[in-house]
């Protein structure tokens, strides 16, 4: 999930097309509610550019303790926000830099 591709700007907007080709499935809208789908496990990965602290930063304990991973784009925290990256698994949030790197 994200909000939409058209908010991914210069070089996340080609990290992001390079990711959104190696998924089986990619879905735009939801907002927080797809964070929280994570969480639960009912979705695997989510993008999301250029939140604020305010978008995530209470997302984060709650993606963490369902042993989920949220970061930025570049793998740093995500509390002050940014390029943000959630994955439901340890695992698939692996997979998902590797494909953000290309």
């Amino acid at each position: 999930f994200t909000t939409t591709p058209a908010l991914f700007k210069g070089d996340a907007r080609l990290r992001y097309d390079l990711f959104e080709r190696q998924v089986q499935l990619a879905r735009y809208g939801t907002d927080c509610y797809a964070f929280a789908m994570v969480a639960a496990g009912s979705v695997d990965i989510v993008a999301d550019p250029g939140l604020k602290p305010y978008d995530i930063v209470a997302l984060i304990p709650i993606i963490e303790k369902a042993g989920g991973v949220v970061t930025t784009f570049e793998g740093g925290p995500a509390e002050r926000g940014g390029d943000i990256l959630a994955a439901a698994t340890p695992e698939l949030h692996a997979a998902a830099m590797a494909a953000l790197r290309g």
